[in-house]
């Protein structure tokens, strides 16, 4: 299922925000659809500093695995429109990996088997569609 990608027929508003939480419920809704059960969403650490969020936290029934799911959304003809996942850089990686293992610990699941997911959406407003990718086991 590596890149795998779906497209979906959906409402969406144009701002950069509403489009963001548009792209988050349909890669939840896909997430549901392909065996999914939804742990978390949008978790930030509450360590009184922000460290960041992750978008999903999901367990695949399947393996029992824990993805930790980066959600990246963009317009079609936007700059990185085509592939929204090159957006998770470096720093960014460093980030999520942070934020999980602060999850990981608060739930007493460090020894858990996890991983670092992201799915790419690509938005078209104009058609109200929308393109998805499933990307397993990304890292830098």
């Amino acid at each position: 299922m590596r890149g795998a990608e779906k497209s979906y027929n959906c409402f969406m508003k144009t701002g950069s925000k509403e489009i963001g939480t548009t792209g988050e419920t349909i890669a939840a809704n896909y997430l549901l659809k392909n065996g999914y059960e939804i742990l978390e969403t949008n978790f930030q650490n509450d360590l009184g500093y922000r460290v960041g969020e992750i978008d999903i936290i999901a367990r695949e029934k399947e393996t029992g695995e824990i993805a930790f799911i980066e959600v990246k959304t963009r317009k079609k003809g936007s700059w990185g429109s085509e592939n929204p996942e090159l957006a998770i850089t470096r720093a960014k990686y460093k980030k999520l990996t942070r934020i999980i293992g602060r999850y990981l610990r608060q739930n007493n699941l460090e020894d858990a088997p996890h991983r670092l997911d992201a799915i790419a959406i690509e938005m078209d407003v104009d058609l109200r569609k929308a393109k998805l990718r499933h990307l397993k086991y990304i890292y830098y």
